[in-house]
């Protein structure tokens, strides 16, 4: 499905434009470009949205519900990639805007941090990982869907059109995947024992070369759990979350001295961190890496339901890098990662993001939206907390935690840093459409904050993971 998509915009509920994309009063977002410049308070509008264009990921198997009861849709929709142009044209007609738009079938699922989806630094080429498959007939609950293996590449090209152009297998229940910075190479978590890293090169076209694999070297379990991976901005380390062992564990990659050919080696010790850490971003600089802490575990009621606050902490990777990559096997360097900051955040802090700059980090709450109506336990939304993070210190300062009437689950930055997107999964305003882009403006300063956006945008139903291609 592609094609030009005519929206409205309006204070109340979200109006189905085209099929596929609306937009209604809703709350936004605000965001906060270099010192000193006035930041215009107001909402922020369509136009404002800035970046090549925006990719976000449907599951069209798992509702929010599933969280709590394991049960699937009613009726299983098509799992999907849209891509939405950007800026969001301006009509001339006053409350009409228009924008390219493309909607794709591609297998994923909600399982997992938000980081199933990637895109290629120059925007050409988009990556998502299938950690479970396909509902099949009769599929009622989620111990019926198949396990994912794969991950699939998808060519972007002028007017936001795509198509799939390579699979590969990655083995099973991938739940990540992100592209080296040269962007011939993505690194994909999975959770296949003794496999959990997964390096699959890429040509230009997107077709995908021979999967490589390595377990996580430097661990006392073979068969850890990953949940993300991330490489660092000068693509020289990796860095892999570790839910089950509040761990991080850090890797410094090789092209041609393993044996001749890629690999990694041990870079430090795995890194104590909070209770259950799901996904990380490193700083723009290279220098920190920050992990939400979402405090599940077996402890916990529901495992996840009665969660308590989230949080965050930073890393500061070693100020003394290595020489020179070994081999498997030889000496680590002598290096020493540190956590140097911690902040709260909402209930359940699943999307995580740093904006451009590196200034500022946002996380997207669940709190407790997954609940079925009814369940007194249930709040009828999510929550969006702003931080601000210094470079140079690493340290973080809570600026506010703001509701949001939906049930968040990813998050991004504009291209420009001065407006965040969220996947509403799930809206509790009974008009709204299935599945939707909340947006919000942050406005900088002593008294930072995030203002809501007076619109949204429908995409289909389920989403979660989400990227503004700069």
């Amino acid at each position: 499905m592609s094609g030009t998509t005519a929206f409205s915009t309006r204070w109340g509920t979200p109006t189905v434009c085209a099929g596929l994309i609306a937009l209604a009063g809703l709350a936004g977002c605000t965001h906060g470009p270099a010192a000193g410049l006035f930041i215009d308070p107001s909402p922020p509008g369509p136009r404002d949205i800035t970046g090549k264009y925006i990719a976000v990921i449907g599951d069209g198997d798992m509702q929010a519900e599933t969280f709590a009861d394991g049960r699937l849709r009613g009726k299983a929709g098509k799992d999907t990639l849209t891509l939405i142009g950007l800026p969001i044209a301006d009509s001339d007609k006053g409350d009409r805007w228009q924008t390219p738009f493309t909607q794709i079938e591609v297998s994923n699922s909600v399982m997992g941090p938000p980081t199933a989806l990637a895109v290629s630094p120059d925007g050409t080429l988009a990556f998502v990982v299938e950690n479970r498959g396909r509902a099949g007939a009769g599929a009622t609950k989620v111990s019926d869907l198949p396990a994912g293996n794969s991950v699939t590449s998808i060519a972007v090209g002028p007017g936001v059109n795509a198509r799939t152009v390579g699979a590969a297998e990655v083995g099973k229940n991938p739940t990540s995947v992100d592209v080296h910075p040269d962007g011939d190479l993505i690194a994909v978590a999975t959770g296949q024992a003794g496999e959990q890293l997964v390096v699959v090169p890429v040509a230009k076209d997107g077709t995908f070369g021979k999967a490589l694999s390595w377990e996580l070297l430097g661990l006392d379990d073979r068969a850890a759990l990953a949940s993300s991976v991330a490489w660092s901005p000068n693509g020289r380390y990796v860095a892999v979350v570790l839910p089950m062992r509040d761990e991080v564990v850090f890797y410094e990659f090789t092209r041609t001295l393993n044996n001749g050919g890629m690999g990694f080696a041990r870079y430090g010790a795995p890194v104590k961190v909070g209770k259950h850490p799901f996904m990380g971003r490193f700083s723009p600089d290279g220098r920190h890496f920050i992990v939400n802490e979402l405090h599940w575990g077996d402890q916990v009621e529901g495992y996840l339901v009665g969660a308590p606050a989230g949080s965050l902490s930073v890393i500061r990777l070693s100020a003394v890098p290595s020489q020179v990559i070994v081999p498997e096997g030889a000496p680590e360097p002598k290096v020493e990662h540190a956590v140097v900051s911690t902040a709260g955040v909402g209930v359940s802090p699943e999307g995580l993001a740093m904006s451009p700059d590196g200034h500022w980090v946002v996380t997207a709450n669940l709190r407790r939206s997954m609940l079925p109506t009814g369940d007194a336990r249930l709040t009828p939304g999510g929550s969006v907390s702003l931080l601000s993070f210094d470079p140079g210190t690493g340290q973080l300062t809570s600026r506010g935690e703001y509701e949001i009437g939906a049930m968040p689950e990813g998050i991004t930055f504009d291209a420009a840093g001065r407006n965040v997107v969220v996947t509403q999964f799930r809206s509790f305003d009974p008009n709204s459409v299935d599945g939707e882009l909340a947006f919000f403006k942050l406005v900088p300063g002593e008294n930072a904050r995030l203002v809501p956006g007076d619109f949204y945008v429908g995409v289909g139903v389920g989403p979660h993971g989400v990227v503004i291609v700069r």
